[in-house]
């Protein structure tokens, strides 16, 4: 779990908030409110008595003339209000207008529109005034994108808005907050429609308005009195309907808010950080959850519309999205961190196989140092100094870069892991990172095809001319401690441990007995029937107190020659161990006869060394290095 996760849903809240204040994505919030608006009915007493196109054509082009239109209100009498959504602003006729007047004021209550305009307010004229028993503005708020959806309580400081006057002439205290968001309860005509020409034609009984509600407007499209509004699905919805929207809104007392900004930043904030949570503690989980919140948040958002809560369903949806999708790309940024990591740590130095096991599965990488059981691998050119002496420094480096490279790829095709070059000289180890059942194996496969790859190179070095080339090479097997070690700037991976160190002793002993590999006690109990060996001696290497068994290793399998040779040598190394020096020496002896052998040689000057200097009682058979 890395600390820059927790960062993840600060940045991004403080992202959103910004965008948020900004007013960012508001017209995609309106539009996706505008889907909850609708699914109400329209209630029984208000009625819309409407100058429809069949009005027009039956009773003339608007305006009416005052006296026509003073024939509706004797009709609409026992109403319990009447709104007038029509402007008596310009004088017509002074006979007609003051019948239209006194038909208003005999009509009872009755309440006309104002209009607010760049140049002033627009009010009914004299004597149509003093006969109205209220006023109100009729203007409503059309948003950026032309749809109207709200009302502007505070557009006049004498008038309130027409719905308002209507609804505290029947006592209904409005609720006047500076923008009255009004709650739609369908799209246009969800009200109960009457053409104006059948109420003055008594087509409809005047006892029908008895006790309603009556919003008496424009209603053709021709009159350009229509605005959109979130129900509207394409159609526009005349202002008179828009305002008996407002008022069922005020009588029904079910009204709309926008949730707080600052509940809306908490929310936002509170996502983040939830779907963060989610997501550092598993994101498997997380992905399944955030989907579910995801639609969760919709129905929550149609939940609260019920109660008349607007909540911004926009950025809250952004606060999971993008926190989410955060932490899917720093996951992928980490990972592709990791294994381009991975790959430049071990591409160079172990098998592509292992490199692509890495990549799949980065977990079985354990950085920071573990304990396993590995095979550790030193090699070593003798005497480089003294070939180096003899060659230009580029034909040195040429050299030692064709000899690096063969003998590292063959470790990379056995499945090791090439740890450093020191030099001329070679560490490498199996069974780390990634576990490798048959390690010991694949370390002694590679030693005896190092020492053939070697003899095909001395073949073409001599032909060049170039100093040959030997080398000495030393396996051990046992548990170490593998892992990235160095500082937090610089680290590379590597072995640590005694098997390490006796690894490269073991290396060192080559030397002396003039072989060229040599393996441990364990290393040699894992293949000692897969591979043909020579139990060498019994010694105690530089810095260690105990003795071990060290054995060569000779190859995969070998001629009766050579077995009858190892069987006399490990014979001999017996009548050693027992101090029958004489006997030893006749055996070792022996074994020259059927091979040339350094190993035998020592072990015969030993043993002629012994009859000299008795060895101590307690003497085990061991013989201790003095030098590498």
């Amino acid at each position: 779990m890395n600390k820059k996760q927790f960062l993840i849903p600060i940045l991004v809240a403080i992202f959103l908030i910004i965008l948020f204040s900004l007013g960012v994505f508001s017209n995609i919030q309106v539009k996706l409110v505008d889907n909850l608006y609708g699914g109400k009915t329209a209630l029984k007493d208000i009625i819309i008595v409407s100058i429809d196109d069949k009005s027009l054509q039956e009773i003339g082009r608007w305006p009416w003339d005052r006296n026509v239109t003073a024939e509706l209100f004797p009709k609409l009498k026992g109403a319990r209000i009447i709104g007038v959504d029509v402007g008596f602003y310009e004088k017509q006729d002074k006979e007609k207008d003051s019948i239209l007047a006194r038909e208003i004021k005999d009509a009872g209550n009755v309440v006309l529109v104002v209009e607010e305009s760049e140049k002033g307010t627009l009010i009914p004229i004299s004597p149509i005034k003093e006969s109205a028993e209220g006023f109100g503005y009729a203007n409503v708020l059309s948003d950026k994108d032309a749809v109207t959806r709200a009302i502007a309580t505070k557009s006049s400081k004498i008038y309130e808005p027409f719905s308002f006057a209507v609804a505290r002439a029947i006592n209904v205290e409005p609720y006047a907050p500076e923008r009255f968001l009004i709650n739609f309860i369908g799209g246009p005509k969800s009200f109960n429609y009457i053409s104006a020409s059948d109420v003055i034609k008594e087509k409809v009984k005047p006892e029908f308005f008895k006790n309603k509600i009556v919003f008496l407007g424009s209603t053709s499209p021709g009159l350009h009195d229509n605005y959109f509004v979130p129900t509207s699905d394409g159609v526009e919805m005349p202002g008179v309907e828009i305002h008996a929207n407002a008022l069922q809104t005020l009588i029904m007392k079910d009204y709309l808010s926008e949730i707080p900004k600052l509940n809306t930043i908490l929310i936002i904030l509170g996502l983040a950080i939830t779907i963060s949570v989610l997501c550092i503690l598993q994101l498997g989980l997380a992905s399944i959850i955030t989907l579910i919140i995801i639609v969760g948040l919709v129905f929550l958002a149609i939940y609260l519309f019920d109660y008349g809560f607007i909540m911004n369903i926009v950025y809250s949806e952004l606060s999971v999205i993008l926190t989410f999708m955060s932490h899917i790309g720093y996951f992928y940024f980490v990972e592709r961190k990791q294994r381009k990591e991975i790959s430049d740590a071990f591409s160079k130095y172990v098998s592509k196989v292992l490199v692509d096991e890495l990549m799949k599965h980065p977990e079985k990488l354990r950085l920071g140092g573990e304990r396993r059981e590995i095979t550790v691998l030193f090699s070593d050119i003798r005497g480089f100094t003294t070939v180096s002496e003899k060659l230009t420094p580029e034909q040195l480096v040429h050299l030692l870069n064709e000899y690096l490279t063969a003998m590292t790829d063959i470790i990379m095709k056995n499945m090791g892991l090439v740890d450093k070059y020191m030099g001329d000289a070679i560490m490498a180890f199996w069974n780390a990172p990634l576990d490798e059942p048959n390690h010991v194996e694949l370390a002694c496969v590679t030693c005896l095809e190092m020492i053939r790859e070697l003899k095909k190179l001395q073949e073409k070095w001599a032909k060049e001319n170039i100093p040959v080339l030997d080398i000495g090479v030393g396996l051990s097997t046992g548990e170490a401690v593998v892992g990235n070690m160095g500082s937090h700037k610089r680290f590379s991976y590597t072995a640590m441990g005694d098997i390490v160190n006796l690894g490269s002793r073991l290396e060192g002993l080559n030397k002396e007995y003039g072989t060229h590999v040599i393996i441990s006690h364990h290393t040699y109990k894992h293949i000692m029937n897969k591979f043909l060996t020579r139990k060498l001696d019994f010694v105690k290497v530089k810095g260690k107190k105990v003795a071990i068994d060290v054995y060569e290793l000779i190859d995969k399998e070998g001629n009766e020659k050579l077995k009858k040779f190892i069987k006399i040598y490990e014979n001999s190394l017996e009548f050693y161990k027992k101090q029958k020096f004489d006997d030893a020496i006749k055996e070792f002896k022996k074994a020259l006869s059927l091979k040339e052998d350094k190993a035998c040689e020592v072990m015969i000057e030993r043993c002629n060394y012994f009859k000299l200097h008795k060895p101590e009682k307690d003497w085990d058979g061991s013989w201790e290095m003095k030098t590498k």
